[in-house]
């Protein structure tokens, strides 16, 4: 398993504006942030923000495989932005965080990694596995979290399934960017502009 180089606490502390809850989690699991305060240029640092804002929430993904997944959209002959989201949220963490039976993402690649969730009957240890229509994922109840904390400041997307006497999920179809609920509010469609 591979060792982050720092801590979750950091992440918010990187956003430019005052960010309490990134991911929406439960009152306990808040960070603090603070304000970036260096002098960069207004258009650069609005795109920089929006990237930063995008690419911290899904924090599984590295800086060099954000760039290669955002500029596979752009060849697609859909919205890119639509079609960036549909890649990013068929991905197993992201599937298991969004299904709301784990409390953060850090949580949910950790627990791919020991082996304790099955996609379609298989044990499947990667993180970033792409997930395809009518999928069934399984998840070990030891380490699923209590449901009563997280449901509190979480969304439940319409493209899920779950079942959380059983703690299965059934991934119907990909969703867009407007299906997709984000507790930071910014213009992402101006994230392919930061890479041109």
């Amino acid at each position: 398993m591979t060792k982050r180089s720092i801590t979750k606490y950091h992440i918010c502390k990187k956003l430019c504006n005052n960010y309490n809850n990134v991911w929406g989690l439960p009152k306990g699991n808040t960070f603090k942030a603070v304000k970036n305060k260096r002098k960069i240029r207004k258009s650069y640092k609005k795109l920089l923000t929006i990237k930063q804002s995008l690419k911290l929430f899904y924090c599984n993904i590295s800086e060099k495989g954000f760039k290669r997944l955002l500029k596979k959209s752009m060849k697609s002959p859909l919205t890119t932005l639509d079609r960036f989201v549909s890649i990013l949220e068929c991905r197993l963490d992201i599937v298991l965080f969004r299904s709301c039976l784990i409390s953060s993402l850090y949580k949910a690649r950790q627990i791919i990694n020991h082996g304790a969730v099955l996609v379609n009957g298989k044990q499947l240890k990667n993180p970033g596995t792409k997930l395809h229509n009518s999928d069934f994922i399984e998840c070990n109840n030891n380490r699923v979290d209590s449901i009563t904390n997280i449901f509190i400041s979480r969304f439940v997307p319409s493209h899920l399934e779950i079942d959380y006497k059983t703690s299965c999920i059934i991934f119907l179809w990909c969703p867009n960017h407007k299906s997709v609920h984000y507790h930071i509010k910014s213009d992402y469609k101006l994230i392919q502009r930061f890479y041109k």
